[in-house]
């Protein structure tokens, strides 16, 4: 095995994983067998639910409003997400000009790390070959999963015509400690990397197996990333394609009218649940919080009293409503996120719609809608051009709060967005305006601050500046 690799293993995973590291005469045993990898992998590169990122991602979007009378304790939560809510220039700065670190950057490109070191050592690694293949293809699987996120956070918006020219994020091909620079690649060749590890997954998965965990990827939750990938291109035929091969494996959905009101929606009953990880503990939502971010008017207005995700996706505080979709440690066996057959009907039905396949697309919608409302409603397009916004607006229903509402906006027409707050909430009345412009360059995210400082000859995405409007008309 590479020296390399024993290092890396021997600094990361030092006290991490229990049951990987064992002591003899005070000596670090070296892993060899492909079970000791298994468990490296989990404990190193799945997002559990210890492990929160991005948690600022939803409060960018239409989907949320301020609030500034909460509960008589708690916490303001709004002033460590100013910078995000208000799309600032160095979007990690709270309203007191102290720096709330965005990791997303840090736990993606760690997670990759694990995955090449994994990837690496597989022919040196004692075990079957059919248990290899299945973690190889989970190795694959999650570093796709990494890519795509951090392309999507820190990338521009993909564009087909345009992708050979518009800022990726760096590609890490290394396997340990080492001192190198990165540069950014290109969003196509990102995206080729991405889709060049879903097909690994696929393969090893198919021809290997995969397992029944839903705390690991497997063949069903990579055919559905798959699918996302292939919408974000526009490549509609493999949005069918995969997403067929997800419903054909784990058709049902939720019926929510059997869910019970001391649940979380993404919870061990839920049957749609393919892939689950991270944790939904979410300052900005939280309920206890004296000022937070709940669910703005139009997404409240657009779930209406007929359905059922209005209470079974949110809570309700007072006269507003914040996210509550998922569980902040695993005391149901299960994360706060989750990869969901949901996800499947919608992407079909958004593939149907834009090639014109209208019918089909209102069927995929009345799949999900016959498992969400009280009392059924139909959902008719007579045109492409309505079918599009039917299938956009159920969408946002359905995946509200589940870090999706931002990247769709990116990749379908960056709208203007405004949103108001109140810096200081003893003076309700000094309200201060903030607008992200149609197709505003800030639709994609600066780099984290300690990734300019530890490397900064990587080539940074610089937003613009971004006034309260108010106070100029003032």
């Amino acid at each position: 095995m590479k020296r390399l690799i024993i290092l890396v293993l021997a600094s990361v995973l030092f006290g991490a994983c229990s049951d990987f590291l064992e002591e003899t005469s005070q000596d670090l045993i070296v892993p060899k067998s492909v079970k000791d990898y298994e468990e490296f992998l989990f404990g190193e590169g799945y997002l559990k639910d210890d492990i929160s990122v991005h948690t600022w991602l939803d409060i960018m979007t239409d989907d949320v409003k301020e609030n500034i009378s909460g509960w008589s304790f708690g916490s303001d939560s709004r002033t460590d997400g100013f910078g995000y809510y208000t799309w600032q220039k160095s979007p990690e700065e709270t309203i007191s000009g102290a720096l709330r670190k965005d990791n997303a950057w840090e736990t993606y490109y760690h997670s990759i790390l694990i995955c090449n070191v994994v990837l690496d050592a597989m022919g040196d690694m004692e075990g079957s070959e059919q248990r290899k293949a299945v973690l190889k293809g989970e190795a694959h699987a999650l570093r796709a999963w990494c890519y795509f996120m951090l392309v999507n956070l820190y990338g521009e918006p993909y564009n087909k015509t345009m992708a050979e020219n518009l800022l990726g994020v760096p590609l890490n091909e290394v396997v340990g400690m080492e001192d190198k620079h990165f540069s950014r690649a290109s969003v196509a060749v990102v995206y080729e990397q991405i889709e060049k590890d879903l097909a690994d997954a696929i393969r090893y998965f198919t021809t290997y197996g995969s397992g029944k965990s839903v705390f690991r990827w497997n063949l069903p939750a990579t055919y559905l990333l798959a699918s996302r990938v292939s919408l974000y291109k526009k490549d509609y035929d493999k949005v069918i394609e995969y997403a067929n091969k997800v419903i054909a494996t784990n058709p049902q959905l939720y019926d929510l009218a059997t869910m019970s009101s001391d649940d979380h929606f993404i919870n061990n009953k839920n049957p749609e649940v393919l892939f689950t990880y991270g944790n939904y503990l979410i300052p900005y939502f939280a309920t206890l919080a004296k000022c937070n971010f709940p669910a703005s008017d139009d997404l409240i207005a657009s779930l209406g009293n007929n359905d059922y995700r209005k209470t079974a996706f949110l809570q309700k505080r007072n006269s507003n409503y914040t996210a509550n979709k998922g569980y902040s440690s695993g005391e149901t066996n299960l994360y706060g996120f989750a990869l969901r057959t949901a996800e499947a009907y919608l992407n079909r039905a958004e593939a149907y719609a834009e090639t014109g396949n209208t019918e089909k697309a209102m069927a995929d919608l009345k799949v999900i809608r016959m498992n969400r409302l009280k009392v059924y409603e139909e959902l008719t397009a007579v045109s492409k051009e309505e079918a599009i916004v039917r299938v956009r607006e159920e969408r946002r229903r359905e995946l509200c709060f589940e870090y999706h509402r931002w990247f769709d906006l990116r990749r379908w027409d960056r709208p203007r967005i405004e949103h108001t707050f109140t810096r200081d909430i003893k003076k309700p009345e000094t309200v201060e305006r903030y607008v992200l412009e149609e197709n505003d360059k800030a639709y994609t995210l600066s780099l984290p601050r300690s990734v300019v400082e530890s490397d900064p000859m990587i080539e940074d995405f610089i937003r613009p500046d971004r006034e309260n409007l108010n106070a100029k008309t003032e």
